[in-house]
């Protein structure tokens, strides 16, 4: 869409000496004297808020936004997108210094105005458009010593159209607020305008800002990538799943993917993998790359990093196709273990276990060990939770239990039963249970959302159970909102049959943990059955740390 976008003040437009020309299709100049006042008055204040923050060598500058131009033939530059704050800029210049050319700016379709711009009569001006008079009367009244000292601080970006964009469209777009600046694209030209070889720097940080597809071009093609897709495991989670196998596309077709995080998150990650110290916070992103990124003289080379860990996280983190399927690359990984890992680090986390893999990955070996990388990251997210509380006091909360336990232990009891079905374990948590393989094979972790009670909440005096005892962790599950509507209130032996339909019909299982108290015990009853599965599942957590 557009070429490079970079930095100016108005020495550097003096430099440069543009001829902005302002197009037939744009409406008049409009400020009043509010508007100029505010940004006189917003340019000197002390204070900065996070898009003030753009001159890298004066934390006074500030901020006023992106200009948008496309280039003409005659060399002119047809001003799309900021007409009211440059003609402002250029009043203010003009007041200031008459002599002064620091750059031209003029109407494409009214000669007489254009031929007043140059020679402002602040005191009488004579325009045919009624706003410029009125503002350049306000602008008379105002202290000069005071303006200049406020244009010293003032601070753009400009974004160049490629010339096939279509201008009038581009600029109906901006004004319906479909198309604005955002901070990744601030940031490019804060990196862009201090390095060399911005053609090329330019071109990488575009191809890791599309987040879409594999960066390398190599790996946008299926045949060379040999994709293959898992089934659908999140479009049905909250309706009856129906999670038929699909078919790998054209080996010809360009594959889009879904990332799990967006180009300003993965910059973010990026820069605390080079300084500890960097906040992954959106919000600020271009307060905290100036302090942590830029001020730390990190900015150097972060281009040609953001590549390597761009790269890497293309080689080593599952995407998603555009309908939700899980991709594997059959050259690297092809191993459900080390997409179950990464997925109970997707469905709640921060992205802080994104920034320890990616700064490791490269120097782990076979896919065990970044499996292992992984679940020490986990374990210290598990043991940052408990921190020094007590781990059955935080499982029994009903309904307010942390989420994160049950995805960790349908994690844990997965890989049990993996290892039970190769008798590579001495443990017997699924002995009894049928349809095991299946079971192994159609399970995947999924976000879910609400906890259900395997004995229900309705009948909470039966079985041994009480008002107390029917919200300990033994007897309760995660799943989806929609799972926990279809087993309500339903007794215990009709939840079993429904789950029992939902492994032969080879649908989403959502709880390993549910399925296990159902089909390993002849009954769920407080004594015994709940007793003995509320306290393996603890014990599995709590060995998980060793």
């Amino acid at each position: 869409m557009s070429e490079l976008i970079k930095k100016y003040n108005l020495d550097n437009l003096a430099e440069k000496n543009f001829n902005f020309k302002i197009p037939f299709f744009q409406r008049e100049y409009s400020w009043d004297e509010e508007d100029v006042e505010n940004l006189i008055n917003d340019a000197l204040g002390d204070s900065l808020d996070e898009n003030d923050v753009l001159n890298l060598d004066d934390e006074s500058s500030y901020y006023i936004g992106n200009i948008v131009v496309k280039k003409q033939k005659d060399g002119t530059l047809m001003l799309i997108d900021g007409q009211q704050r440059l003609m402002t800029l250029y009043l203010l210049a003009k007041f200031t210094d008459s002599d002064l050319e620091f750059y031209k700016i003029g109407y494409l379709v009214d000669d007489e105005d254009n031929e007043n711009l140059q020679n402002i009569d602040f005191k009488n001006p004579n325009f045919k458009m009624q706003s410029l008079n009125e503002i350049c009367k306000f602008i008379y009244r105002q202290d000069s010593d005071k303006i200049q000292k406020m244009l010293k601080k003032v601070y753009f970006t400009m974004t160049t159209l490629d010339e096939n964009m279509d201008e009038k469209h581009y600029f109906e777009a901006i004004n319906l607020n479909k198309m604005q600046l955002r901070k990744s694209d601030i940031l490019k030209a804060l990196f862009l305008s201090k390095a060399n070889e911005q053609e090329i720097l330019a071109k990488i940080w575009e191809k890791c800002e599309d987040m879409e597809h594999y960066y390398d071009e190599n790996l946008n093609n299926i045949d060379s990538i040999k994709q293959d897709s898992i089934n659908n495991i999140l479009a049905s989670a909250d309706s009856d799943e129906k999670e038929n196998q699909k078919n790998s596309p054209d080996n010809n077709e360009v594959l889009e993917v879904k990332s799990i995080v967006d180009f300003e998150e993965f910059l973010a990650i990026v820069a605390k993998i080079l300084n500890k110290e960097m906040p992954l916070d959106p919000k600020n992103l271009i307060k905290n790359f100036k302090q942590h990124i830029f001020d730390t003289n990190l900015n150097e080379n972060f281009i040609t990093k953001l590549e390597q860990y761009r790269k890497l996280f293309d080689k080593y983190v599952f995407k998603r196709d555009l309908e939700d399927l899980y991709l594997i690359d059959k050259k690297e990984v092809l191993n459900k273990p080390y997409l179950m890992i990464q997925l109970l680090f997707e469905v709640q986390s921060s992205n802080e276990w994104l920034v320890k893999y990616l700064k490791e990955c490269k120097t782990l070996g076979d896919v065990n060990e970044h499996i292992g990388k992984l679940e020490e990251i986990d374990k210290e997210r598990m043991q940052a939770l408990i921190k020094d509380k007590n781990l059955e006091d935080l499982l029994d909360q009903g309904t307010g239990t942390p989420h994160y336990f049950f995805y960790k232990l349908d994690y844990l009891l997965w890989k049990k039963l993996g290892e039970e079905i190769e008798n590579k374990s001495k443990s017997n948590f699924w002995e009894g249970v049928k349809n095991r393989q299946d079971i192994y094979n159609n399970f995947y972790i999924i976000r879910t959302g609400s906890v259900e009670h395997i004995q229900p909440q309705s009948k909470c005096n039966e079985n041994g159970f009480d008002k107390n005892t029917i919200h300990n962790f033994g007897n309760l599950a995660l799943i989806s909102g929609g799972r926990n509507s279809s087993l309500g209130d339903l007794e215990v032996n009709e939840k079993k049959a429904k789950i029992d339909n939902w492994i032969k019909g080879k649908q989403s299982i959502q709880s390993l943990k549910m399925l296990l108290a159902l089909e390993k015990y002849h009954e769920w009853n407080y004594e015994i059955s709940f007793e003995h599965h509320r306290k393996e599942m603890i014990k599995l957590l709590k060995d998980s740390l060793n």
